[in-house]
């Protein structure tokens, strides 16, 4: 089977990693290893987080951001483990990273001390282009009259409904 890259962010207990960090780190990097996992990059994305919900009635919670290379028949299983680290892990979420992605995205986790690194390589990537420089028009000689551009129109009188 094919060797892929893969990122898990966490969303960890945070008073056990606010008790023993670097234990909670040795853990996980346990877990993934017993898989066959190469951990390329492990660093804490941000350990106290304010929740938008409460999850297992904790308002704030410890994000820790894991790269990998593994097996892709063996991430399933590192998948399953991880959903019974109860106590621990409150949440995460796995993905497979672009190739094109992957040297980039390892640069910056190694790199950036901030939060929310992984997002920066991404930023450079993208072009923007103002939905008003767009337009379409119709072939040339289809017959039908060129489209034209729809302006808002203000309600009359009646439409109002509310």
């Amino acid at each position: 089977m094919p060797v892929y890259t893969y990122e898990t962010l966490l969303l960890l207990d945070p008073s056990r990693v606010a008790n023993d960090a670097e234990g909670v780190k040795q853990h996980l990097h346990a877990l993934w290893e017993r898989h066959g996992a190469h951990i390329l990059v492990s660093r804490p994305w941000d350990y106290n987080h304010k929740l938008a919900y409460p999850i297992n009635k904790l308002k704030r919670g410890a994000f820790h951001i894991i790269y990998y290379t593994i097996d892709s028949s063996r991430q399933k299983q590192l998948d399953q483990d991880i959903k019974l680290q109860e106590g621990l892990v409150l949440r995460h979420l796995t993905l497979r990273l672009h190739p094109k992605w992957t040297e980039e995205m390892l640069r910056i986790a190694r790199e950036d001390t901030s939060t929310g690194f992984a997002l920066r390589g991404m930023r450079e990537d993208t072009t923007f282009v103002p939905a008003d420089s767009l337009t379409v028009r119709p072939a040339e000689g289809d017959g039908r009259p060129p489209a034209e551009t729809a302006s808002p129109r203000s309600p009359a009188a009646g439409d109002n409904k509310y």
